[in-house]
């Protein structure tokens, strides 16, 4: 099966990616002038002696597919398609699926929320098998009222790392933290002046902590449905995807805000 009819032509995803990469008129990466020779599907700038193309001057350089086969793996990316759907709609194989929503990934623009406050709740979780030498720790802190997250992966369960992301995300002066019975959170009213409240999970009290394991589940839902399963070398972007569409889902929502917003110019390919 191959989708590329609800794809619009070529030259249309070429005008497309253009207009998001240089504006209303093409420029060269090197030297941002405008005074630009077109040639066939390449620009040439005369003063630097190079040529570039819509391609090569963006993060879509060296792809060897066209252009409206990269736009349907965009959305495909975008509304969470798992890879070997994604490799029968699109017509390429699951590897290069694969390697294209990397691509992807890598190039979101986003950045974690610095400023979380109100009722937060925060929580620890195993990612992968031990037995496959692939389990990480990874910790969250969520916003109850708004759904804003963070997830970062910590090297061990310790108290450090619980302590940094609570400093580095959450207000103390404006916040109220739920948390489960781990001794690690004892304290960060003391030091940090966090109002605080702890459930023991153990005794089955989860209600003020239900969020943050909606939040787990939802991530290994993510993980299962789209990519089957993860090395712990790609968890942090993964993480930093997960993330970015909880707290920024406008950049799913179509191709043209993705490319608005995360494509940028490549100034080492001329």
């Amino acid at each position: 099966m191959n989708s590329l009819d609800v794809v619009p032509s070529e030259a249309k995803c070429q005008s497309l990616v253009r207009r998001s990469l240089f504006g209303t008129r093409p420029f060269c990466p090197r030297c941002l002038s405008s005074h630009v020779r077109s040639m066939e599907k390449r620009y040439w700038r005369p003063k630097c002696r190079k040529k570039f193309s819509v391609t090569s001057a963006s993060i879509f350089r060296h792809c060897r597919i066209p252009l409206r086969q990269i736009l349907l793996l965009l959305v495909c990316w975008q509304k969470k398609v798992p890879f070997w759907t994604t490799s029968e709609i699109v017509g390429v194989s699951a590897p290069t699926v694969r390697r294209y929503f990397r691509r992807f990934r890598e190039s979101l623009v986003y950045e974690s929320p610095f400023d979380l406050h109100g009722n937060v709740e925060i929580d620890e979780a195993w990612l992968g098998k031990r037995r496959h030498s692939n389990q990480t720790i990874v910790v969250g802190v969520t916003e109850r009222e708004t759904d804003k997250t963070v997830v970062k992966i910590a090297p061990a369960r310790d108290q450090e790392w619980t302590d940094k992301l609570l400093l580095n995300h959450v207000n103390p002066q404006t916040s109220f933290v739920f948390h489960d019975g781990w001794d690690g959170y004892h304290g960060i009213d003391c030091f940090f002046g966090y109002k605080h409240s702890f459930h023991i999970h153990d005794r089955g009290d989860f209600g003020p902590t239900n969020h943050i394991e909606n939040i787990w589940s939802r991530l290994k839902r993510f993980i299962t449905r789209t990519w089957d399963h993860s090395w712990k070398e790609h968890l942090p972007l993964i993480l930093r995807e997960f993330e970015a569409r909880i707290n920024t889902p406008e950049l799913f929502k179509s191709p043209l805000i993705y490319l608005q917003t995360c494509l940028t110019l490549v100034p080492t390919a001329c």
